[in-house]
């Protein structure tokens, strides 16, 4: 017997073919063992969307890796099994969270029960902000020293949980934590992490990444933290922690969710397996995060958000994420705005980019947004996706420019110019990506340039 959400998602999926199956995957991979990389290719024809799996170089049809050595627990209280895991970690634990969630986690005490009865004792760390420094994660680190702490709880969302990867490093490894800023730079292994996301967005709960605001720099700059040994050990997804978060937190989140997925989707990394996930978020989220917003208190609702949430961070786990991220890091340091607010002014201006180096896969992500396509000329379908993005953001309240913001042009260009030196991302990216276009897209962002005193500035209209 299927559980009722699947069968609306099954029902609302009739008659498309959004991914192969697992057990096909499974098949297949079994059936084709070796040692080259995947490519997915699609063809549109007669408006249907037909998928040829092929591997350079070789006659072998499908091969990948998938690496998630997070346990994952999902569903309704799950967080009220806190106590025993973590009495299988450790016996003294830090939870790292801000004093908002804390006051109004209403399932509170059975969360502190559990680990009460399971003999862990407890020390709170309740003073991470959103967009955290890097300081505040050292502090942490040293405030869980003094405790005597040998675990570490990320109770919140993903500013908290992105602090307890770093004060989880920091308690192993030598100061500074910006010694470990970038990829593959963490020398020991950080004290085990539970991570319990309050809001459904970030995917931090299942991913190797932590974001700070590195404030030594001038303007301030997000950078990351990117190594396989901050996957968390365990993640409690538990949808009755998000039914107190407000209209904004809950859309800010699901954007960056969508963004993560459609980054994911449509990255020169996605696979078959990354594709699954990343589809199934899509799907989900064009149906019920603007019923999330909405009717705050329907835990169904909810725990479908939370389902895509965590399905998006499974995603970019093994993909990472495109020219959406590595733009909107820039925006949010420098402006102050929430994370997926920054990243989803610049989705659908990226996607609009990024569209014509892979038509049939954006038409593709126009028909699971849920866009009709149907009739319509080749060239025409693929920009129904990013149609389809701006209508999701129209229905949550969220702006795909940033209005009332000026930005130098100079500080624009010192954004590409940093941007452009991050070869990694994009590389990821499906379309080649210039100095000129990264300063392109920002400007289309704000909305036009105006020449004041003082120089160019980039003003939102």
């Amino acid at each position: 017997m299927l559980p009722e959400w699947r069968r609306k998602l099954q029902t609302l999926q009739k008659g498309r073919k959004i991914h192969r199956s697992l057990l096909d995957i499974q098949r297949a991979f079994s059936k084709f063992p070796g040692g080259a990389r995947v490519v997915s290719t699609r063809q549109e024809s007669q408006g249907t969307t037909e998928r040829e799996f092929k591997i350079r170089g070789t006659g072998r049809l499908l091969e990948f890796a998938f690496y998630l050595p997070t346990k994952v627990y999902f569903g309704e209280c799950v967080s009220e099994k806190l106590g025993e895991e973590a009495g299988n970690l450790g016996q003294s634990a830090l939870i790292v969270s801000d004093e908002n969630i804390i006051r109004k986690i209403i399932n509170r005490k059975k969360i502190e029960d559990s680990l009460n009865k399971a003999g862990v004792k407890t020390s709170l760390w309740d003073r991470v902000i959103t967009n955290p420094p890097l300081s505040i994660a050292e502090k942490g680190a040293r405030f869980a020293q003094r405790e005597k702490c040998d675990l570490i709880i990320g109770l919140g969302g993903g500013s908290v949980i992105d602090a307890a990867k770093g004060i989880a490093v920091m308690c192993t490894n030598p100061p500074p934590l910006s010694l470990y800023l970038g990829r593959d730079r963490i020398r020991k292994p950080p004290l085990p992490l539970i991570a319990i996301p309050t809001t459904a967005g970030t995917g931090s709960e299942v991913n190797p990444y932590a974001v700070f605001t590195n404030t030594q720099k001038n303007p301030p700059q997000k950078e990351i933290m990117a190594d396989p040994l901050l996957f968390p050990r365990i993640a409690l997804v538990d949808p009755q922690l998000t039914l107190s978060l407000p209209p904004s937190v809950t859309a800010d989140a699901g954007i960056d969710a969508l963004c993560h997925a459609i980054e994911s989707y449509t990255s020169k990394k996605s696979r078959p397996f990354s594709e699954m996930l990343a589809l199934e978020t899509i799907h989900i989220l064009a149906h019920y995060l603007a019923k999330a917003v909405k009717d705050p208190g329907n835990i169904k609702i909810r725990s479908y958000c939370s389902y895509a949430s965590l399905l998006a961070g499974m995603a970019i786990a093994q993909t990472g994420t495109t020219l959406v991220h590595g733009m909107g890091y820039k925006l949010s340091a420098h402006l102050g705005i929430t994370h997926g607010r920054a990243n989803g002014i610049l989705l659908p201006w990226v996607s609009e980019f990024n569209l014509q180096a892979d038509p049939p896969r954006y038409t593709h992500l126009a028909k699971t947004l849920g866009e009709k396509i149907e009739g319509l000329a080749y060239e025409e379908r693929a920009m129904r996706a990013v149609n389809g993005i701006r209508r999701i953001l129209g229905e949550v309240g969220q702006p795909d420019r940033l209005k009332g913001k000026s930005i130098k042009s100079d500080t624009i260009e010192e954004f590409a110019r940093e941007i452009m030196q991050n070869k990694r991302r994009l590389s990821n990216n499906p379309r080649l990506v210039t100095f000129k276009d990264v300063v392109g897209i920002y400007q289309k962002a704000l909305g036009n340039v105006n020449e004041t005193q003082g120089g160019s500035r980039c003003v939102a209209s």
